[in-house]
């Protein structure tokens, strides 16, 4: 890791020092913008919290820790005190003031406006450099490439784009290393977690070196046994050229996939739009990383639909102003991505937590709820084409209330697709599941 020096006023603050790093800060950054929608207010969170020391991440003190460790020190000086002490009231007024500076500091406050001579007068030198670091933070993070500031606004580069969505995806990958999903059949190799076929082969050189550790062993116990030869040299096993196996790698199919976001109102309540943000954030970068020959749009939908790019999604917000659920004009757009695409494979990846509310009537939106009978008729219609464009589809519902699971058996019967029930904190890991076990469909097909 390079370490960079860089300057707040007179004292120079390493990026390394007794801190968290840009990866430390980043990571912990990924989930707040996720939940704010907004990378100042992120980092406007992350100054006040800080980071808590972990046994891979360095620690870093946050405005809340300064503010406890202010009231700390007034209450051992209050403690001790004497009436007639003149410098120890003194320190206490100095304190109050700096007690009220970080208080407002923690309401958004620019830190610039904070006098860091006073911390380091009244808290230590220790102190004062965990506070420069607190101040370096985006500074920090620009040089490391991950955020810009365009004019007053900070930005997510590519970089920092990459990065959050390789989080989002180890998140859930380290999640299903460790949740009882049942036997799912998944391998992952290496911070790339390649994803390989369950059939292994024979070695052979220049394959990729995926190895079959238990067949590989299999095969050499099979040709000493064959040979009846025993090593000389004492060894049960002597490992052979030819006894080598690798799991298959090479096979791949193209396909094509919609995931179709729930934006509407009811989305916003307990951290459902988050999940499904983050599940998207991770798809889109498996996909770019080992998928790449796969093809991946996302479509968005409210009161209406919208074509959604990837570079948005750490931003993206529920639609405040469109609250409705248009799922008919979602699959519209989904259908006419799909028909515009010659894969041999194609997907439409639906998250939503609710039945229909609208649909489009003479060009306008007609909402109801409890849904119309017509916006149910329309809906199921669409999904009924899909089927006989030969699209797949998958639904994943965040909730099961009766008149929702109904309408979804009632898509199952049109589309023969399938559906989920799940939570905000189980969609990841339902979702990748199935789509890798779909993956490996084709790819056997």
């Amino acid at each position: 890791m390079i370490s960079y020096r860089y300057y707040w006023g007179k004292e120079p603050v390493s990026s390394q020092a007794q801190g968290a790093n840009a990866d430390d800060i980043l990571k912990q950054l990924s989930d707040l913008l996720l939940r704010e929608n907004d990378i100042s207010k992120a980092l406007d969170l992350l100054k006040q919290q800080g980071i808590k020391q972990g046994d891979e991440s360095q620690g870093l003190q946050g405005i809340h820790d300064f503010l406890e460790q202010v009231r700390r020190l007034k209450q051992k000086l209050q403690e001790s005190m004497s009436s007639s002490d003149s410098s120890a009231l003194e320190e206490l007024k100095r304190l109050e003031k700096l007690e009220h500076e970080l208080r407002r500091a923690s309401w958004g406050l620019d830190l610039e406006k904070i006098d860091a001579q006073q911390i380091q007068d009244l808290l230590g030198e220790q102190s004062y450099q965990l506070w420069n670091q607190i101040k370096a933070i985006p500074r920090l993070l620009e040089v490391q490439g991950y955020i810009e500031k365009l004019g007053a606004k900070y930005e997510l580069t590519p970089k920092g784009m990459r990065k959050i969505g390789q989080r989002a995806l180890q998140d859930i990958f380290t999640s299903l290393t460790r949740d009882a999903l049942g036997t799912h059949q998944t391998r992952f190799r290496g911070s790339g977690m390649s994803f390989l076929l369950e059939e292994s082969k024979a070695y052979q050189f220049g394959d990729p070196f995926h190895l079959n550790l238990s067949r590989t062993l299999m095969n050499t116990l099979g040709r000493q046994t064959r040979t009846s030869r025993q090593p000389k040299d004492g060894c049960l096993l002597r490992l052979c050229p030819e006894d080598f196996e690798v799991f298959q790698t090479e096979k791949r199919t193209r396909s094509s996939i919609v995931l179709m976001l729930d934006m509407s109102g009811s989305m916003a309540r307990d951290e459902k739009f988050f999940a499904a943000k983050k599940v998207a954030l991770a798809l889109h970068t498996l996909i770019q990383t080992q998928f790449p020959q796969d093809r991946l749009h996302l479509v968005g939908f409210s009161s209406y639909a919208r074509a959604l790019k990837s570079r948005d999604l750490p931003c993206l917000n529920w639609d405040l102003d469109n609250p409705y659920t248009n799922m008919e004009e979602g699959l519209l757009m989904a259908k006419s991505f799909l028909n515009r695409e010659h894969a041999p494979n194609k997907q439409i990846i639906l998250v939503s937590d609710g039945e229909p509310t609208a649909h489009r009537e003479n060009g306008k939106v007609f909402f109801q709820f409890p849904p119309h009978p017509k916006t149910l008729a329309k809906t199921l219609l669409e999904f009924k084409k899909c089927a006989a464009h030969g699209i797949n589809l998958n639904i994943f519902m965040l909730g099961q209330d009766a008149h929702l699971v109904q309408f979804v058996q009632e898509i199952s019967k049109v589309n023969h697709g399938r559906a989920f029930y799940t939570t905000p904190q189980n969609l990841g890991k339902y979702l990748f599941v199935d789509f890798l076990a779909q993956k490996r469909k084709w790819i056997k097909a």
